[in-house]
């Protein structure tokens, strides 16, 4: 005899738990962890967006360590999944070269504490000094 249980493996009152890959695989596609919540309380599972990042954080663990495994590597040895970028597997338009663009910028060739020196030197910081300076003069 063997046994098949009908629920995924993990705690019994774990509401999400079902969608837990659709979730996943929404939020690799970019939507919200609220715009996710708000699709699962439409199919009748209220929970929170807490419950929600933690699902697929958990689902993307769970991903990231069967792939690292895939490829032979030890579970403890997987990389996180946050360093791990998601595979699309829509394929790439490889015909036509994409030409860069140029793009513009102007740069400050200041230092960060050089700007923040001409920052703080335009500013009156002490409440006292500026309600005296505001007092002195009237325009």
């Amino acid at each position: 005899m063997k046994l098949v249980p009908t629920d995924p493996p993990g705690r019994s009152s774990r509401k999400a738990r079902r969608f837990a890959q659709d979730m996943r695989e929404l939020r690799a596609q970019g939507y919200t962890f609220e715009a996710i919540r708000k699709a699962l309380a439409a199919v009748g599972v209220h929970v929170s967006n807490a419950t929600v990042q933690r699902e697929v954080a958990r689902a993307t663990k769970a991903a990231s360590s069967a792939q690292a495994l895939a490829y032979g590597a030890r579970p403890d040895e997987a990389p996180s999944a946050l360093t791990q970028p998601l595979v699309s597997t829509s394929p790439t338009a490889t015909t036509t070269p994409q030409s860069p663009q140029v793009v513009s910028v102007q740069t400050d060739m200041r230092s960060g504490k050089e700007i923040a020196e001409a920052f703080a030197s335009s500013r009156i910081t002490n409440p006292l000094a500026r309600a005296r300076l505001n007092a002195k003069d009237p325009s």
